[in-house]
């Protein structure tokens, strides 16, 4: 399959050894969000390590969750003044779910190695999160060293110095 190739301000370089040590240094606080990642960058990683063994389940767990979105996100959105969380929620499990399937479909079982994560230049800022919506996430397949786009994610959570996604994007 293959992947456009990326361009972009804010391109962080990486080496794929190194996105899981990367340290978000300074937060003292605890980070609310389960298994959120110290970067935007390690969140990459650790989507890259799931998609290689096909782990359904750890590519869920880096998910913003029902509870976490409904509590933790929900009640600082502007949406929520004027629109059911229910509905929106169901909207986002059911669009995840096909971008999830999509993900596994195209790109499971891959070798997959960060080659950068550019953060648009606007972001969604609210008192505890911010919304970084359409994060570009290059990455190299090490089999053939094509590189490209994975386009699979709509927006990266940022809270607290931790790092979800909000959903996966359907390709």
């Amino acid at each position: 399959m293959k992947m456009p190739v990326a361009a972009g301000a804010k391109t962080a370089a990486v080496l794929v050894a190194a996105a899981g040590g990367l340290a978000g240094c300074g937060g003292a606080g605890e980070v609310s969000l389960a298994n959120a990642q110290e970067s935007e960058v390690a969140l990459a990683a650790a989507v890259s390590a799931a998609l290689e063994t096909s782990d359904r389940g750890a590519l869920q767990g880096l998910l913003v969750t029902r509870d976490e979105y409904e509590h933790v996100l929900w009640p600082e959105m502007p949406d929520g003044e004027y629109t059911p969380f229910d509905f929106v929620w169901g909207l986002n499990e059911i669009n995840s779910g096909k971008g999830l399937r999509d993900l596994l479909y195209d790109f499971g079982g891959q070798s997959l190695e960060i080659v950068s994560v550019t953060l648009p230049d606007e972001t969604e800022s609210y008192e505890t999160f911010t919304l970084h919506k359409g994060v570009e996430v290059v990455v190299r397949r090490t089999d053939t060293g094509e590189e490209g786009i994975l386009s699979s994610f709509d927006v990266f959570v940022e809270h607290q110095s931790g790092w979800k996604l909000l959903n996966y994007d359907e390709l």
